[in-house]
């Protein structure tokens, strides 16, 4: 339960601020089971610095990280701890005089008690220290065994051996830890009262319907048990957020059916008490396997988790690859066609334009044959950069095969479209790429509008980009519609004189395919 190390909720505990950590109230509780992105920081959110003794946090009141809540979480957990102090005085003043055989059974009770933590002392440390957040462990077996069969003043001695003995395993901080104790008290406080008031008690003697109003009134007090808890620790995180959900609040189903599990146990056990003074002894075994069991269970989680994580990762790592041009990093074909058909349906849906530009490099087959394939590698990586940073985070930008480019602009007319490509036209015209010539000289392929004349005229040194421009829907309905149709903008573009952007005009859709151009056409085109 929240603020506690065990219970219902356990993972739901207010954070103690270490140093560098967010306030509480921009940090957050109420942390699902699944969000362990950044499981170190939350660890360190939720738990909190260890605690030393004798240092200025705990000597100096000004330090204690208690006022780092919001004010009215303060006043809550200052009027619970009080009002419960005061209900456990007045249980135990108001209580009757421990005998003989009560003595017994707690002797019994507390000597179990050490046992079983001694035991899994060095598993719930691994387990605490393994959890995003406090973890469950199984106490209550013991508490609520007190509540049923033991005076008030043990009982309370029960519960305060207990919380002596997990200090060590929890380590919070002291506020922390002062209201988690104030609510189990608190709890034990509210089931005692309902027992002592209905006057059953547990003992060997009780036959007949008696007997099914005994386990009647046990079962209620353990509903008490179980409802002061979830009030207390519910109304702490809801003063501390309030936007808390309540199904954070309340916990998940396998918390509340291991809280209710470890209740029922404890009732068995009180139970068996009442007739039988050694039966602690008889739990102990049974209980540390079960804490056994959890640190199972929790390590198979790890290992799950693991490998789903990584499962989780290697699909991402294949996805990308699968739609990702390695040489430039932008989309491949596939990629392109998959996510550039998701974008247009979004913007169409919205009434909004799809601008689409064909980009192709001038000149690019004769950078490869005079400077080789290295140099031209290093070009359509620049170029991949180059649209990488032009575009906007919405927009999507992909290798079409080649040295052919394809960019779709999410809501952008085609006036925008034309803006964006010139653009990216002189951005492109303004490289310089060191790379290295086919016998591994450095050299520098500089963009047209940063070469010399004599190298925009050898055409062998300088970069340069034609680009057609066609929009959905005014040149088309769909994206293959509006690629063919920049495609056409793109060879008029190259036809007369590239490195320059040619719009396609409305209606061009209408327009029938080209025929196949003759060899002498393509080379004059193209090269």
């Amino acid at each position: 339960m929240g603020f506690t190390t065990h219970g219902r909720n356990a993972r739901h505990s207010p954070p103690a601020i270490p140093g560098d950590a967010q306030p509480l109230s921009v940090a957050g509780l109420g942390c699902v089971a699944g969000d362990r992105v950044e499981q170190t920081r939350l660890s360190r959110i939720l738990t909190g610095q260890r605690h030393i003794w004798g240092n200025r946090t705990l000597t100096d009141p000004r330090a204690w990280q208690l006022w780092s809540l919001p004010g009215k979480a303060v006043a809550y957990v200052l009027c619970f701890e009080v009002a419960v102090l005061a209900g456990v005085v007045w249980l135990v003043a108001t209580g009757g005089v421990p005998g003989h055989a009560d003595w017994l059974r707690f002797g019994t009770l507390a000597a179990a008690i050490v046992v079983h933590l001694s035991v899994v002392k060095r598993a719930e440390e691994d387990r605490r220290d393994s959890a995003a957040g406090p973890h469950f462990t199984l106490t209550s077996v013991w508490m609520f065994a007190a509540v049923v069969v033991l005076p008030a003043a043990l009982a309370v001695l029960v519960a305060v051996l207990i919380r002596a003995l997990t200090y060590p395993i929890a380590r919070r901080q002291p506020y922390r830890y002062l209201f988690s104790s104030a609510e189990m008290l608190g709890s034990m406080l509210a089931a005692s009262t309902l027992v002592r008031v209905t006057g059953v008690q547990a003992h060997a003697g009780v036959t007949g319907l008696r007997d099914l109003l005994v386990i009647a009134v046990f079962v209620l007090a353990g509903a008490v048990y179980y409802g002061a808890q979830a009030l207390a620790v519910g109304g702490a995180m809801k003063l501390t957020l309030p936007a808390t959900a309540w199904r954070d609040v309340l916990g998940t189903r396998s918390e509340n059916l291991m809280e209710m599990i470890t209740l029922a146990g404890g009732a068995i056990l009180g139970l068996l008490m009442s007739g039988h003074w050694a039966a602690p002894l008889l739990v102990v075994l049974p209980l540390s396997y079960a804490n056994r069991m959890l640190d199972d269970a929790r390590q198979r989680q790890q290992h799950l988790e693991r490998l789903v994580r990584e499962q989780y990762q290697a699909h991402q790592r294949l996805s990308k690859d699968a739609h990702t041009d390695f040489r430039t990093g932008l989309l491949n074909s596939n990629g392109l066609a998959e996510q550039a058909g998701r974008l247009v349906t979004r913007c169409r849906e919205l009434g909004n334009e799809v601008t689409v530009l064909a980009i192709d490099l001038d000149h690019f087959k004769r950078i490869n044959d005079s400077w080789g394939h290295p140099a031209g590698n290093a070009v359509l990586a620049e170029i991949g950069r180059i649209l990488r940073e032009k575009l906007r985070p919405g927009d999507l930008a992909g290798r079409d095969g080649g040295e052919e480019f394809v960019v779709v602009l999410a809501d952008t007319t085609l006036a925008a479209g034309v803006a964006a490509a010139e653009r990216i036209r002189h951005a492109i015209g303004a490289l310089a790429v060191p790379t290295t010539d086919k016998h591994s000289n450095a050299i520098t392929l500089l963009g047209r509008g940063e070469a010399t004349p004599a190298e925009c005229r050898d055409e062998l040194r300088a970069i340069s980009a034609s680009i057609g421009v066609a929009s959905i829907p005014t040149c088309g309905a769909t994206m293959a519609t509006a690629q063919h149709v920049a495609d056409t903008a793109l060879y008029e573009a190259k036809e007369n004189g590239r490195n320059q952007v040619r719009a396609a005009e409305v209606g061009e859709v209408e327009k029938p395919v080209p025929a196949p151009r003759s060899g002498d056409q393509v080379e004059s085109a193209l090269f």
